[in-house]
């Protein structure tokens, strides 16, 4: 959502703009489907080629442009990317300081699964300074990845000032995060906000409203399997995911 209600800045704005998502994808593997090939699966989707893919995207999407590219694959499973960001402007009018805005990623496949579940987390942070919005890309990334449980933190540094001289802490109106999300994706997920706005702290939780068995079944073969589990196992799977997921959302 934009506001019209922006304040007339004097000068350069050197409030800081950070978000910072954890998404978790939630896989069970039936059968007891081999861990080796839900990690490949998850190397081959998540490598840091892929990854760069991604977040040039994000960056393209809150107005920013790719100044530099630092990217590594892990062994056995993992990978990062790094960002170095500024703002989308005509050369003649960029400020050197908009060059330290960052875009970063970083995957935490689990090595193993638990009962069948097995956890896939990405941590990605968006840093940006002057008057692009990281909040514009809260719905893309959720989709992306398809994330069943989303930890969102939103936070304002630094200060500015407007024509009159008057400093200011942020320079755009915020009551929650969720504010900031598409009817589609509020009604896809149950959402918890927490607010600090005297901190200019904004926290938001998401987590999957119901489980679809195809998005979350692991296998080679997505339709054998579903003609292959019982209905009553169905029925414990999608017990033991409901509070798998639970659990995450509900952890401190």
């Amino acid at each position: 959502m934009e506001t019209d209600n922006k304040i007339p800045l004097c000068g350069f704005n050197n409030l800081t703009k950070s978000l910072s998502f954890s998404l978790y994808r939630v896989h069970y593997l039936p059968f007891n489907q081999s861990i080796d090939s839900y990690n490949t699966y998850i190397n081959q989707t998540y490598n840091s080629e892929l990854l760069e893919i991604l977040l040039t995207k994000i960056c393209h999407a809150i107005g920013g442009n790719v100044l530099n590219i630092a990217s590594q694959d892990y062994t056995p499973q993992g990978a990062s990317v790094t960002l170095m960001i500024s703002e989308e402007a005509k050369p003649e009018s960029l400020v050197a300081h908009l060059d330290k805005s960052h875009l970063c990623i970083h995957t935490y496949p689990e090595e193993t699964a638990k009962k069948g579940v097995a956890i896939f987390r990405a941590d990605i942070e968006l840093s940006t300074c002057g008057v692009i919005s990281p909040l514009k890309v809260l719905d893309y990334v959720i989709e992306a990845f398809s994330a069943d449980v989303i930890d969102i933190d939103y936070r304002v540094r630094g200060m500015t000032r407007d024509h009159r001289g008057k400093k200011h802490f942020s320079d755009h109106k915020i009551s929650s995060i969720s504010e900031h999300l598409a009817k589609g994706t509020r009604n896809a997920y149950r959402v918890r906000d927490s607010v600090m706005t005297t901190h200019n702290l904004f926290h938001c939780k998401l987590v999957r409203q119901s489980i679809n068995l195809q998005q979350h079944i692991f296998t080679l073969d997505s339709s054998l399997c579903q003609q292959q589990i019982l209905e009553q196992d169905k029925e414990q799977i999608k017990e033991l995911l409901t509070k798998e997921l639970s659990e995450l959302f509900d952890s401190k």
